[in-house]
């Protein structure tokens, strides 16, 4: 008798602009692997920036093109100029001195929720995210995709986390959503980018980033994966999950200099929460084996979530790199795994 393939996963964090680092290590499986990525993953789940790779690949883009997302959409997802660091401390970031007011007027009110004459309690508009998502995913919807999904989001009007899946969309069309506005209910992230209102399930949504519950989504991923290894006629261990990390910064290197310290404190406090419980969950659920985390701790992943720049992208590509040089060995057991069919 011939055994059922195991359940293959992939589990991506949440982390805004540090998602280029997951980005960077899908194209290397990718090219490890010699096939398009998507081809051997049965369930792709997702928080935040890792969601909307997760969204990306479940829509049949290839990994080569999700490692291009950052630098390609970054600017306008989070707006402002490119400017050196002396330009920015006399002149800010925005496009104009107008721009830098207001954007300076949000960054101090986000943290503290925010004046309303200020843009409330969000840093940056919605405009330019909502914008990208559109033109990336078009209109398609959760229902359309062949690949399993599901993405984190909360909902802010209940107090409730909410994870939006392809399988509830296909069963009943009220759970279903277009993909850019799934993209975008996953990564509302708080004093970042305002809620999402939206209608689903038969009521009003205030959906916000789902990184406020489970940033990792490996313990998410795991719940996902039991209907298909059922299908399967496994047993709920019979899973083999490939968990991507936005990476952290080493203990000591807390705050970025060109930040609040506030905002440093929250963003990083936030992930540190939310990160490890997922890997817990996960190391408990999937045999040692068969579970992959690839995840680095690196200096230059310390600073903001929203800078878009050419310096900042330049920061986590060398983390990125250094991740593929320093865990290799890692990177190709993360390989024999999805290979496994």
């Amino acid at each position: 008798m011939t055994l059922a393939a195991p359940v293959r996963v992939l589990s991506i964090d949440g982390g805004g602009m540090r998602g280029y680092i997951p980005a960077l290590v899908l194209a290397e499986l990718e090219r490890r692997l010699g096939v398009p990525l998507r081809s051997t993953v049965d369930l792709v789940v997702g928080t935040s920036t890792g969601a909307i790779l997760a969204i990306g690949l479940a829509a049949g883009m290839s990994a080569e093109d999700l490692a291009g997302f950052y630098p390609k959409h970054g600017r306008t997802i989070f707006g402002g100029v490119e400017r050196s660091v002396w330009e920015r401390r006399i002149w800010g970031d925005g496009k104009n001195l107008w721009d830098s007011l207001d954007r300076s007027a949000r960054n101090i009110g986000g943290p503290f929720g925010g004046n309303a004459n200020f843009g409330g309690n969000a840093r940056h508009r919605p405009d330019g995210l909502e914008q990208v998502l559109q033109a990336v995913l078009g209109d398609r919807r959760l229902s359309d995709l062949d690949m399993p999904l599901a993405v984190t989001t909360f909902d802010a009007n209940v107090a409730l986390p909410v994870v939006l899946t392809s399988s509830d969309a296909k069963l009943d069309p009220r759970f279903d959503l277009p993909l850019w506005q799934a993209a975008r209910a996953t990564s509302a992230a708080p004093t970042y980018f305002p809620p999402f209102e939206v209608d689903w399930a038969g009521q009003r949504r205030s959906f916000v980033d789902g990184g406020v519950w489970a940033n990792n989504p490996a313990g998410v991923a795991i719940v996902e994966s039991l209907a298909l290894t059922s299908a399967r006629g496994l047993t709920g261990t019979s899973v083999v999950m490939v968990s991507l990390g936005t990476g952290v910064a080493p203990p000591g290197v807390l705050f970025d200099a060109d930040a609040s310290w506030l905002g440093s404190a929250r963003d990083l406090a936030g992930l540190a929460t939310s990160v490890w419980a997922g890997e817990v969950l996960a190391r408990r659920a999937v045999h040692g084996g068969s579970f992959h985390r690839l995840q680095i701790q690196d200096a230059r992943v310390a600073g903001a979530m929203d800078d878009p720049s050419e310096a900042r992208l330049d920061q986590l590509r060398k983390a990125a790199q250094a991740l593929i040089v320093n865990q290799s060995d890692a990177l190709d057991a993360a390989v024999v795994g999805l290979r496994s069919a």
